[in-house]
């Protein structure tokens, strides 16, 4: 092919891709022809794509997190129950929650996952009682009511009187505790257990006593006879008292 048949090829083939526009336009260097980058216009597609795909896989997961349970809590004469603890156990998974009934037994949960639970409630001086529910991802949420009996083996602390506010178990473990250690001859704790008590019930004045002997065994006749005297004014007539401050009188006079 002759050079002026060539260089006709060449200027058609430049003004053709002129035509087509700026985006098929090509660019002629010598005998090279060199093409112009494409538009990647399939790109931001698959990127909105992708966009709406997480979209709704986060709304999917935050709809199954929107379970709601109510429930009430009584005893068996339908009085309501305040400040039950409720825990809620996720049986598929290692998940909790816990919520306190208010002062009309009432509780509820918000944001349970979708799928079985299971709910505990405990309150001091009632029995445990446990039930399952099927949690919905959506809709007003499933109602539950618990009754529980009461326990008279841990019957609740008394709102009045000398041992108001304190449960009866406890104060048991506290005696107990204390005897023990009187008994092992660990009279300075049992001092101290005995001194917690008294100050806790001052009722318990009597307590005094093991207090004296305490530290009678420890030869501290001043401090017995000083616990010995608190008992004897907490209960003139107590005959213990009274004889335990004239022994330990008289222990004193004699030193």
């Amino acid at each position: 092919m002759a050079w002026k048949d060539l260089r006709t090829v060449i200027l058609e083939w430049h003004r053709l891709d002129y035509t087509f526009g700026a985006a098929n336009r090509t660019k002629t260097a010598g005998f090279v022809r060199v093409k112009e980058p494409m538009t990647p216009t399939i790109r931001p597609v698959a990127g909105q794509l992708f966009f709406v795909v997480g979209l709704v896989v986060a709304l999917t997961s935050h709809a199954a997190a929107q379970g709601r349970i109510r429930g009430l809590v009584s005893d068996r004469d339908g009085t309501p129950i305040a400040g039950a603890l409720v825990t809620a156990e996720e049986l598929a998974a290692t998940g909790s929650m816990t919520a306190v009934s208010d002062e009309a037994g009432r509780f509820s949960f918000i944001g349970l996952n979708r799928g079985e639970w299971l709910f505990i409630v405990r309150s001091d001086g009632f029995k445990m009682v446990q039930a399952m529910a099927n949690v919905r991802a959506s809709g007003p949420g499933a109602v539950m009511r618990f009754t529980m009996d009461r326990d008279v083996f841990n019957p609740p602390a008394p709102l009045v009187g000398v041992l108001a506010g304190l449960k009866g178990n406890d104060l048991l473990e506290d005696l107990t505790r204390a005897d023990d250690l009187f008994d092992t001859g660990n009279y300075d704790e049992a001092i101290e257990a005995y001194s917690a008590i008294v100050d806790a019930v001052p009722a318990l004045s009597s307590l005094n006593l093991q207090i004296g002997h305490a530290h009678q065994a420890q030869q501290r006749p001043d401090q017995a006879l000083a616990a010995y005297r608190a008992a004897l004014e907490a209960d003139p007539s107590n005959p213990e008292a009274q004889s335990a401050v004239a022994t330990a009188g008289q222990i004193t006079f004699e030193r």
